[in-house]
């Protein structure tokens, strides 16, 4: 797996880091057009996101990245270079944040859902215990729906643990590592 990785990323020995190469023309390409904030608190670029993401995806991470990014058409600018920086740290711990808090309600809802779970299992055991006989139609209805329902409550309480979190977790780590980066600014 990692001789496939050091074939399509450069590695910093000095670092010991994958690098993680953007061309962009300007340092604003970095950013979504449409935001209006100063550079320091814009969004990036939905399709710089998109690619950060699935490199971080294809790097182990117990790996660190240093994210290099080259300009075709501006000049070096330390100014313009230490807010872009601000920026993407800006943009980076807010999605770091974003998701840490996706995890963390997903890991409630699931708890929900197994209490939810535990009490309709029990109320259905407790009334099957009972042998009520009146209407037996419509009793035997209701235990059928509660004893489902709380099937799927389970079902629920293992997906958002096992599967939907899994997603949430892979975004919080790749931004947490972004976060953790170091960026360097080249011009060709």
């Amino acid at each position: 797996m990692l001789k496939i990785i050091n074939s399509i990323y450069d590695f910093n020995q000095h670092e010991n880091a994958y690098i993680i190469k953007l061309s962009l023309k300007k340092y604003v390409h970095i950013f979504n057009n449409f935001d209006p904030y100063p550079i320091r608190k814009r969004d990036i670029d939905q399709n710089v996101a998109t690619f950060l993401e699935d490199c971080s995806n294809d790097i182990p991470f117990n790996q660190k990245v240093i994210l290099e990014i080259t300009l075709t058409e501006d000049s070096t600018d330390s100014d313009l270079e230490a807010r872009t920086t601000k920026g993407l740290r800006n943009y980076f711990l807010y999605m770091y944040q974003y998701y840490k808090n996706e995890r963390r309600k997903t890991v409630n809802n699931s708890i929900y859902y197994m209490v939810f779970f535990v009490l309709l299992a029990s109320l259905t055991f407790w009334l099957e215990y009972l042998h009520l006989n009146y209407n037996q139609i419509l009793i035997r209805t209701v235990m059928e729906g509660m004893s489902i329902g709380s099937w799927v409550f389970l079902w629920e309480a293992i997906a958002g643990l096992l599967l939907k979190n899994r997603s949430v977790i892979t975004l919080s780590r790749t931004y947490k590592r972004y976060l953790d980066s170091k960026i360097m600014f080249k011009t060709s």
